[in-house]
């Protein structure tokens, strides 16, 4: 138990420090009442984490049972420590304002928690209905919160905690499939500096496009991130074409896995050795293929293939980036249908993208291919599949494989179970093809929405959205882990 109390307390020191490092947007932009909710968070965060810390401090190293359960305990806790600033700022905004009006949905706990966790989780659902009408002091949080949610708040902690023969453990309870480097320390270092160039460069191109500054840097940080947060009322639907377009590199490069960038700007390998890669190719291929296919069923359901917008929404679809440049629910069904493909299907692992992951993907699709092989081959013949420029046997896929379809089903099965009860909480007129659609954006953490998940939804539809996101975030196990222990107890 030590050990969990000293992992929460350690995790728990991230909010605070980005609370803290808050508090001077809100002194900039003369929104002096915004320093009491962002203080709130920074106290309880700091204080009550080293609190934690001290009770744990005789605790050996994390092993990976417990790893899950901090992963878990630490996700829950920072998703309510994240909610104190809108709770906050919506309570103390002058009344009558335009920030107040766009700050009352907050004024209720659960909608302000389900906007946390959106935020941490990288996912972009939001309840707020004019986004440009909030205060600077939470734009910049929930900005902030999607850039170091897509990343992960555990990479953060590795970066700057001692060396610990738990943090692997800790690394890979966080949904993490592959070390860059020899030790996870060094892993989580590079991936953070390849993560504040790319964010870096985002926010310049964004700004060299025609946005402006604030919207530069909040939108650059939240399509790194692939996260989908905007400072717009209507996310990117009024925005030029040249401006979507500026957008897509930014977040097909948070889809890319941290080890494919570390080879092409760490290693300088050249790009035909990367592209042997079978999850990139797989991207490419889906990207362009899809976007095609979109295309094609625009054009025939509507007579306008929607060009550039079209694209944009593909790539934010595919990558879970969750932002939006049409109104999905306009959409007919099957539009909405290959849109929910490339939600569910998501980007490489390693990336900052939600969905089941690319990798899983290559692997069933490998796993497929190599038993139709076998079943075809002469009795003597030895069946080989190529994997990254390798040479592999089916038996090899073979394991992989099971492992990737038993995660797979549970992520189906709890997407299912999501619709039912969501169902229950909605009004009897909710169109079925836009709940589908807006629960697996949240258990896949894309963001994008057909209104289901807004403004207007019912409390308890936004309590089970919450949970859906910290389960897709976490890839599931972690919180069955807490769950278990919980009941155990």
């Amino acid at each position: 138990m030590r050990e969990v109390l000293r992992g929460t307390g350690f995790l728990l020191h991230v909010p605070g420090i980005m609370a803290l490092l808050s508090m001077p947007v809100a002194w900039w932009a003369d929104e002096r009442w915004g320093l009491v909710g962002l203080g709130w968070t920074a106290g309880l965060a700091l204080f009550g984490g080293q609190g934690l810390v001290w009770m744990g401090r005789h605790a050996g190293a994390f092993q990976r049972y417990q790893s899950m359960q901090i992963a878990a305990i630490s996700w829950l806790l920072i998703a309510l420590l994240g909610a104190l600033p809108f709770i906050a700022s919506a309570r103390l905004a002058p009344d009558g304002s335009a920030m107040a009006l766009a700050l009352a949905v907050f004024q209720f706990p659960v909608y302000a928690i389900f906007e946390s966790v959106s935020g941490f989780t990288s996912t972009g659902l939001t309840v707020v209905a004019t986004a440009s009408e909030l205060p600077a002091h939470i734009q910049w949080w929930r900005s902030f919160s999607e850039w170091v949610g897509g990343i992960g708040v555990i990479l953060l902690l590795i970066a700057v905690l001692p060396a610990d023969r738990g943090a692997l453990n800790l690394y890979f309870s966080e949904a993490r499939e592959e070390k860059i480097l020899p030790t996870v320390k060094s892993t989580v270092r590079a991936i953070w500096v390849i993560y504040l160039g790319y964010t870096i460069a985002g926010i310049g191109l964004l700004w060299l496009a025609g946005e402006p500054l604030w919207r530069a840097i909040n939108h650059g940080m939240t399509a790194i991130a692939t996260g989908g947060f905007s400072i717009t009322d209507d996310s990117l639907m009024q925005a030029s074409g040249a401006v979507q377009l500026a957008y897509i590199p930014v977040m097909l490069a948070g889809a890319v896995s941290f080890l494919v960038h570390y080879r092409l700007i760490v290693e300088r390998r050249p790009l035909p050795s990367v592209w042997r890669t079978d999850e990139l190719r797989l991207l490419v291929w889906l990207t362009v293929g899809g976007l095609v296919l979109l295309w094609l069923e625009r054009w025939l359901a509507m007579g306008d293939w929607g060009g550039v917008s079209t694209a944009f929404l593909w790539v934010s679809a595919l990558t879970t980036a969750g932002f939006t440049s049409v109104d999905l629910a306009s959409w007919g069904d099957a539009a909405l249908l290959l849109v929910l493909v490339a939600v569910i299907t998501g980007g490489m692992a390693g990336s900052t993208s939600g969905g089941i992951k690319l990798l899983r993907v290559n692997v069933l699709l490998r796993d497929l291919l190599g038993q139709l092989r076998e079943l075809r081959a002469s009795p003597h013949e030895v069946v080989i599949l190529p994997h990254d420029g390798e040479r592999v046997t089916p038996g090899q896929f073979a394991r992989l494989g099971r492992i990737a379809a038993r995660l797979v089903g549970i992520f189906m099965l709890l997407w299912l179970l999501g619709v039912f009860l969501v169902l229950h909480t909605l009004p009897e007129e909710a169109r079925l093809a836009h709940v589908f659609f807006d629960t697996a954006s949240a258990l896949f953490n894309s963001g994008l929405s057909t209104g289901i998940a807004g403004p207007d939804m019912p409390w308890a539809t936004a309590g089970l959205m919450s949970l859906l996101m910290l389960l897709g975030r976490l890839e599931i196990f972690p919180l069955l882990v807490l769950a278990a222990w919980a009941l155990a107890r």
